[in-house]
């Protein structure tokens, strides 16, 4: 191999190696720019929701009744797994009502707020994805268009309200189902009584830790609920980019929240 030929070779290959990165920069500050002008118009037509209401309440049906079963699923062995590992790393001379204020401060500012969104990630975003992403593809959002139907307003806006509507709700309920598997998890499996676990409960509970979940939970129905939108509607590929849209969403909502939640604890809390 000639001196030419081969530094011709390690250019390519010095040029492949940052030709990678910059490529996938480059489509991560289009998409993001694409995604907040959507964000951007859904706001500025705000007002053509109330045209499109009747979808509203059926998202809401469809994000929170329809995800109550596996949230509270989650919630109960949450709850019940904390309490019986908070109660085996305690030392015989610490008091067993600690383990009633571990559950009630674990559940309410983290692992409820934080697993539901997880959970809902999968479930919701994934959903909302496909049947977008099968109306991009179908050319159904086409025709909306045609018939001078405002497709954001008309699909995205009543999806994200129902997110921020439910989301905290489903929390909520998650965070009252949770503390009562810990109680059970402490006396039925621990051995720690339902009286000592309510004392420690009572004395660890302040209205700031419920109302941090739920505000944690409002900003995750939204993240969850316009990047799913923001996925479904930008499909290209027939099937298998519907496909690819639904297995993106689940994986940048999941980052997105957890990112999120770390920010959202190191500003409010």
């Amino acid at each position: 191999m000639s001196e030419a030929t081969h530094e011709s070779t390690l250019l390519s290959r010095a040029g492949e190696l940052f030709f990678r990165p910059g490529k996938v920069i480059i489509t991560f500050f289009e998409h993001l720019g694409r995604y907040m002008g959507t964000i951007g118009w859904m706001l500025y037509n705000f007002r053509n929701a109330r045209d499109y209401s009747g979808n509203i309440l059926q998202q809401m049906v469809t994000i929170g009744n329809n995800s109550v079963p596996i949230v509270l699923f989650v919630s109960m062995f949450v709850g019940m797994v904390t309490a019986v590992q908070s109660s085996y790393q305690l030392y015989d001379w610490i008091p067993r009502s600690v383990v009633g204020a571990l559950v009630t401060k674990s559940v309410l500012l983290e692992l409820t707020p934080l697993l539901t969104a997880l959970v809902l990630a999968g479930k919701v975003g994934a959903t909302i994805t496909a049947e977008l992403g099968t109306m991009r593809v179908t050319e159904q959002i086409d025709a909306l268009e045609a018939l001078a139907f405002d497709p954001i307003s008309f699909l995205i806006t009543p999806r994200v309200l129902a997110g921020i509507f439910m989301f905290p709700i489903l929390v909520i309920l998650g965070d009252f189902v949770a503390i009562l598997g810990g109680m059970f998890g402490a006396s039925a499996i621990a051995g720690i009584p339902t009286e000592a676990f309510v004392d420690g409960m009572k004395s660890s509970f302040e209205t700031w830790d419920a109302g941090f979940g739920i505000i944690k939970a409002t900003v995750f129905g939204f993240i969850i609920t316009s990047v799913s939108c923001y996925q479904g509607f930008q499909v290209q590929g027939g099937s298998e980019g519907v496909g690819n849209a639904t297995m993106n969403t689940v994986v940048i909502t999941c980052l997105s929240v957890v990112v999120m939640d770390f920010i959202l604890a190191s500003v409010l809390l």
